[in-house]
C-alpha cells in the first residue's frame, strides 16, 4: 500500500511516463506561469500524447502581456489552446481575447472576478456559437474517479434518500502563504473565498444538485491590518465560514481557511490560537431516510436506511484518499421502532465506478489534473469521453453563488460590485458586435 501510494505520487507529480507525441498533439501556451502550472498542465502534459506544452508567459500582468505581445502568443497559429492561470481579475479579459483568437481555453478557477463577468463570458456570442473553442473552468477535483464514485454513492436512489445537508471543508496552515502573494490583494479579486472557497462551494452544489439559493449565515476573518497594505485589503478574507440553504430545504456549510491556526487537542485554546493547524480537506453528505425492500424484515414491518458518506482528500486522492460509507439501518412496524443496527465500510476508487466506462482510459497513479486534462483534450477531439464536463451555466451559477455569500457577508468587494472593468469593456462590445 505504502508503496503504490509512492509510486502515484512518483509518477503523477514528479516523474510521469514520457508519451511519444502525436503529430496532431494540441500545441497549449501558458498564460501565468504560476505554482499551480506544473501540477495542473506542465506534468501531466509530459505522459499526454495529445498536448505539447509550446510556449509559457509569465505571472504577473505587465511581464505576461509584454510576453503576449512579443510573441503574438494569442495569434500564433500553431498554438491551439492556453491555460490561463493569472490573477483571478485577470480571467476574464484573457479567456475573452483568446476565445476571440479562436483557441481553446483551460481557465483556472474561479472563473471570473464574479457573476457579471461570468455571465458575460460565458453568454458570449463567440462562445455560444457553433463549433466555438472549448473552454472549460478548471474544477479538476470532479474529473476523478474518486469524486465520482462519491457521487455515485449519495445520488444511489435504490438505497440513498434525498440529501438533507451538505458539508466541505479545507485548509491551509497559517504562515504557507505569505502577506505579499496575490491571494491577499484586493484589486486582483484575492481572498480564500476566491480561492479555496470555490472548491467548498462547488462541491456544495454538486452534492446538493440544488443552488445554494439562501445564504443563511456567514462569518469571515480578515487579514490583519497591520498586513494589509494593500487598496482595500482589509476587506479580504482570510478565511470564510457559511452555510446554505436550496429551495427543497436542504442545507450545505463550507469552511474555507488560508491561514489556520489553533484548535489543537488536549490543549487550552489560548495557547493554540497563534499555532498554525491544518484539517483535511473533507465533504461530507447526510442522506435522508428511504424505504427498501430486505428480507432482513417481516410483511408488517418497513425498514429504512439513512446514509452518510465522507470523502477525505477530493482534491488529492491520487495522493490519499478514503471514501467513508455508514449506513443506519431501522425496522418499524406500525409506527414503532424494533431494531436498528449500523453497517460502515471505507472505500478507496482509482478507477471508473461503472465498469462499462470504457471511454474513461485513466491510470491508477493519474492525478486529478491528468483525469482534467484527458478529458480536455476529449471534447476539442470531439470524443465522447467520461462524459464529466463543467458547462458555461455551472459556471456562471458558481460565480453567483460566491457573490450572493460576500454580499451576505457585507463585504464590500471587488467581486461582488466591481463588474466588468472598463479596460475590457470595449474588447467585450467590439467582440460582441463582430460575433453578430
Amino acid at each position: 500500500m505504502v508503496f503504490a501510494a509512492l509510486y502515484r505520487i512518483y509518477a503523477g507529480f514528479i516523474n510521469p511516463p514520457q508519451a511519444r507525441k502525436e503529430d496532431d498533439a494540441i500545441r497549449f501556451g501558458l498564460l501565468g506561469a504560476s505554482n499551480i502550472a506544473p501540477p495542473a498542465l506542465i506534468t501531466p502534459a509530459r505522459s499526454h500524447r495529445e498536448v505539447i506544452i509550446a510556449a509559457v508567459a509569465a505571472r504577473d500582468r505587465s511581464r505576461a502581456e509584454a510576453y503576449a505581445k512579443k510573441h503574438d502568443l494569442l495569434n500564433d497559429p500553431s498554438i491551439d489552446a492556453v491555460y490561463i492561470a493569472l490573477p483571478n481579475s485577470l480571467h476574464f479579459e484573457w479567456a475573452l481575447r483568446a476565445i476571440k483568437a479562436r483557441k481553446h481555453v483551460l481557465l483556472e478557477k474561479p472563473s471570473c472576478s464574479n457573476g457579471e463577468e461570468a455571465r458575460a463570458l460565458f453568454n458570449h456570442p463567440l462562445v455560444k456559437a457553433p463549433n466555438a473553442p472549448v473552454l472549460l473552468e478548471a474544477f479538476h477535483y470532479r474529473f476523478h474517479p474518486a469524486w465520482q464514485t462519491f457521487m455515485s454513492l449519495i445520488h444511489d436512489d435504490a438505497v440513498a434518500g434525498p440529501v438533507k445537508h451538505a458539508h466541505a471543508q479545507q485548509y491551509l496552515f497559517k504562515g504557507v502563504i505569505p502577506f505579499d502573494d496575490i491571494r491577499w490583494r484586493y484589486d486582483l479579486a484575492g481572498g480564500a473565498m476566491m480561492d479555496f472557497g470555490t472548491y467548498t462551494v462547488n462541491c456544495l452544489r454538486q452534492i446538493l444538485r440544488e443552488e445554494p439559493s439562501q445564504v443563511i449565515e456567514v462569518h469571515w476573518r480578515g487579514v490583519p491590518s497591520s498586513q494589509s497594505d494593500q487598496a482595500g485589503g482589509q476587506q479580504i478574507d482570510q478565511a470564510m465560514t457559511a452555510t446554505y440553504k436550496t429551495e427543497s430545504g436542504a442545507t450545505g456549510s463550507i469552511i474555507a481557511d488560508l491561514a489556520a491556526s489553533g484548535g489543537w487537542p488536549l490543549l487550552p485554546s489560548s495557547w493554540t490560537k497563534n499555532i498554525p493547524s491544518i484539517g483535511w480537506p473533507k465533504c461530507e453528505a447526510e442522506l435522508g431516510e428511504k424505504e427498501v425492500e430486505s428480507p432482513k424484515s417481516a410483511d408488517d414491518e418497513k425498514h429504512f436506511v439513512k446514509r452518510k458518506v465522507t470523502l477525505w482528500n477530493h482534491l488529492a486522492p491520487s495522493v490519499y484518499h478514503r471514501i467513508d460509507v455508514e449506513d443506519t439501518h431501522t425496522i418499524h412496524r406500525d409506527g414503532t421502532l424494533l431494531k436498528t443496527w449500523k453497517e460502515s465500510q471505507n472505500l478507496k476508487s482509482y478507477s471508473w465506478p461503472s465498469g462499462d466506462k470504457q471511454a474513461y482510459a485513466g491510470e491508477d497513479w493519474w492525478s486529478t489534473y491528468h483525469c482534467q486534462l484527458h478529458e480536455f483534450v476529449n471534447k476539442i477531439k470531439g470524443r465522447e469521453g467520461s462524459g464529466v464536463w463543467v458547462d458555461g451555466d455551472d459556471s456562471i451559477k458558481q460565480m453567483e453563488a460566491i457573490d450572493r455569500t460576500y454580499e451576505k457577508a457585507g463585504m464590500k468587494t471587488i467581486r461582488a460590485k466591481r463588474g466588468i472593468s472598463e479596460s475590457t469593456y470595449d474588447l467585450y462590445s467590439s467582440s460582441v458586435n463582430a460575433a453578430n
